[in-house]
């Protein structure tokens, strides 16, 4: 399952970033978003200028800013596993702050993306093995993932899907959308989930999905799967805030499909908002 994937992942990158800190009194989250970013300074500096995060934050202050990403923490997808892997590390560490500290990763790593933390976690293993290659500073393998288009799958009410046909008609009939318009489907969605292509026919094969036309009808609810070229910064990614933040400004977003769904079972896997 891709949600287990994703809590191994989060549970690695704690354990090779909390020796770090440990002892960090303040700007826990600071410190964890540039050593998840290494080099890439600049990108560490604009997260954290843009959601006013300082490197002397208490651990308040850093709790206070998972709260504004996360209405709830049922809203991260971690499986009752996390418990029992988050009572091992109280037993070992016996820090009090731990919990708070294990979530103050965890927002960490949504806020750099799942890829960033896989090359963080693949070079620390290298380094452990002592297999390291010198790469280029420029070199596509040390700064970013090659592109590659990202499906991006939103469950809207009808109304709104209307308006975007009424105001851009030429939107659904080139399949074609601006960024602004992938910018408000994402505000006024329900349920979203950013995948990549290979992932798609797994998803939609739980949704019950009707033929019926679409009307202006608040009752219902429309499943839309827009492709995006260089969309691999997108996949994912599981916060509104973080997702339109990385949409790409160039390049394509096509609308490749647009149904109405007969009820909303099969979105166990979508992001909930």
């Amino acid at each position: 399952m891709a949600n287990n994937k994703l809590e191994t992942r989060y549970q690695k990158v704690f354990d090779l970033v909390y020796p770090q800190i440990k002892d960090q009194k303040n700007g826990v989250l600071y410190k964890v978003i540039h050593i998840l970013l290494e080099a890439r300074e600049s990108e560490a500096s604009e997260i954290c200028n843009d959601l006013d995060i300082k490197d002397n934050a208490s651990l308040d202050d850093d709790e206070n800013v998972v709260v504004y990403l996360i209405d709830k923490p049922n809203a991260i997808p971690l499986q009752s596993s996390h418990d029992n892997w988050l009572k091992e590390k109280f037993r070992v560490f016996m820090n009090p702050n731990l919990g708070k500290i294990a979530w103050i990763v965890i927002i960490a790593c949504f806020l750099v993306g799942v890829p960033v933390c896989i090359q963080y976690i693949n070079k620390r293993k290298q380094k452990l093995t002592g297999n390291t290659t010198k790469l280029p500073p420029n070199s596509p393998s040390s700064q970013e993932l090659p592109p590659i288009t990202a499906a991006l799958c939103l469950v809207v009410q009808a109304s709104v899907f209307i308006d975007l046909k009424n105001k851009h008609p030429n939107a659904l009939e080139d399949n074609r959308l601006s960024c602004y318009d992938v910018k408000m489907l994402i505000d006024y969605s329900s349920h979203f989930l950013c995948i990549g292509l290979e992932d798609v026919a797994s998803i939609e094969e739980h949704l019950e999905i009707t033929r019926e036309e679409i009307t202006n009808d608040s009752n219902q609810e429309v499943y839309i799967r827009i492709h995006i070229d260089k969309g691999q910064n997108l996949i994912g990614k599981q916060v509104p805030y973080i997702l339109k933040r990385d949409l790409p400004s160039d390049g394509q977003r096509i609308i490749q499909r647009y149904n109405c769904l007969k009820n909303l079972s099969g979105l166990e896997h979508f992001n909930h908002i």
